[in-house]
């Protein structure tokens, strides 16, 4: 711990030397969702942090912390090989803005192995919040396609929709899969899966979205 704590301290040294004040004023007047922050741009965020290499424990130590900029170069840091079904949850923890939602989804679960993608089908997108619904599509998104049952996730989208009915922020989510993962999706299921959305906010804008792929 206090080899991570020392490792921590010489980070964020780096990373406040980056600091954008005006950026990091606008975010605590908004939806900062942070402890602290610096408006450290998330690519110069990466660099920084890419420069320490792959090293779970620290990350998961940095994850932690309230401060935007260690959490964020927390997810450059962690290896997706360590991530598990069974501790896959710990990702997704504390308070969750929607840059960091979309960072974990790119930048670590993304690259995780199926059965932690599979975890994110069946247990986030069926039964999770808003939130976490939102990034199981953004990480099934980005994953390599061989490593997920496409059809499966296209079966949950209507249910989800339905569950956060005017998170436009899911309803984007499916958008981004649908599109990512059009050339493993039968027009037919496609079709009932568009029919299957409910009267909502979020299942009219993700019908519109889509309508063009089944005209």
């Amino acid at each position: 711990m206090t080899n991570h704590t020392a490792r921590m301290a010489a980070l964020l040294g780096k990373l406040r030397r980056e600091m954008n004040g005006a950026v990091a004023e606008s975010m605590q007047r908004g939806e900062g969702g942070y402890g602290l922050n610096y408006g450290v741009s998330i690519p110069t965020i990466r660099a920084i942090a890419g420069r320490i290499g792959t090293d779970h424990a620290f990350a998961r130590f940095l994850y932690r912390q309230d401060v935007r900029e260690l959490r964020m170069a927390a997810l450059t840091i962690a290896d997706p090989v360590s991530v598990t079904p069974d501790n896959v949850d710990e990702w997704f923890v504390g308070r969750m803005p929607e840059e960091l939602i979309e960072e974990l989804a790119l930048r670590l679960l993304s690259r995780c192995g199926r059965p932690v993608l599979d975890t994110l089908c069946g247990r986030w997108l069926r039964a999770g919040s808003g939130a976490e619904r939102y990034a199981a599509l953004m990480a099934l998104a980005r994953a390599r396609v061989q490593e997920f049952d496409a059809a499966a996730v296209v079966e949950a989208v209507p249910d989800a929709v339905a569950a956060c009915p005017d998170d436009l922020r899911l309803a984007r989510g499916a958008a981004a899969f649908v599109q990512s993962a059009s050339a493993r999706i039968a027009p037919e299921r496609l079709a009932r899966m568009i029919e299957r959305l409910p009267d909502s906010r979020g299942g009219a804008y993700l019908r519109d979205e889509l309508a063009w792929m089944i005209l």
